[in-house]
């Protein structure tokens, strides 16, 4: 009954991913190409939250955005790389589906703050004001979005922490140093702060308007990097600030429960 009732309300045109590698499908793909029996380079977050693979992760079987609406078209916009600068600039890529009622996952910030280690490089300290101007920045593509989907409903997300709050990558020689993690709590203490009052005001207008949720992704994802054991580790080894399958199934799980929610 409960999936049904979410089918029910679950009626948009589109899914769209914007943003990073934390929606595409590469390094997931990458982590599981080992694994007996997997045939499927569609695992990022996006892909599976589209249409699970039900060999690698069972539990989620029938619990995709396909089975509640077998009419859902699929965009996936993000792409490797991708910071909040980029995005501003990619937003007219939108505009092709104005009028339609598109349900949006925005995954975007991780990439303008490993930005900013170049500052940390040069002047010893990153200023609180860049990561300011990354948060106001990611306010400009929400409003963007709000302005060219305005029947549409958009997850944003807070960022993870490989480095489980350490700031050390212990296993891979990416970055040299400590890197500045009290800029990323800060960040997404912004983003999670303005998510949810977005989500606030969007709940208490007329029907049509954008409406907004928030996953906590950097919450679900300590323990799992650094500090973690083999079994919890949900990055990719070899370059740990991406997903690895088990971590793209993770960010799904939250956007699912977001789903859920809007039943």
């Amino acid at each position: 009954m409960e999936s049904q009732t979410t089918a029910e309300k679950f009626e948009f045109d589109y899914y769209i991913a914007l943003g990073d590698s934390m929606s595409i499908d590469l390094y997931p793909a990458t982590d599981a190409k080992n694994i007996d029996g997997c045939h499927n380079d569609n695992l990022g977050a996006a892909s599976l939250l589209l249409v699970n693979d039900d060999f690698l992760f069972p539990e989620f079987r029938g619990k995709d955005l396909s089975t509640l609406n077998k009419r859902l078209s699929f965009a996936n916009l993000a792409f490797d790389g991708a910071t909040t600068s980029d995005l501003l600039q990619e937003l007219d890529a939108l505009r092709q589906f104005a009028g339609k009622r598109c349900f949006v996952t925005l995954t975007i910030g991780g990439n303008d703050l490993l930005a900013c280690l170049r500052l940390k490089a040069v002047y010893g300290s990153v200023p609180v004001s860049e990561v300011e101007s990354i948060f106001d920045r990611l306010v400009q593509v929400v409003r963007a979005i709000e302005t060219i989907l305005p029947q549409s409903h958009l997850i944003i997300n807070s960022i993870y922490d490989p480095t489980d709050g350490t700031g050390r990558f212990t296993e891979s020689n990416l970055f040299d140093g400590q890197l500045p993690v009290e800029l990323l709590v800060y960040l997404n203490y912004l983003i999670e702060k303005f998510a949810q009052n977005s989500a606030q005001k969007s709940a208490g207008t007329k029907e049509g308007g954008l409406s907004i949720s928030f996953c906590n992704i950097y919450k679900h994802f300590l323990g799992h990097g650094m500090s973690s054991s083999d079994g919890s580790f949900w990055y990719w080894r070899p370059h740990p600030i991406e997903p690895g399958y088990l971590g793209a199934s993770e960010i799904r799980r939250l956007w699912w429960q977001a789903v859920q929610a809007l039943a």
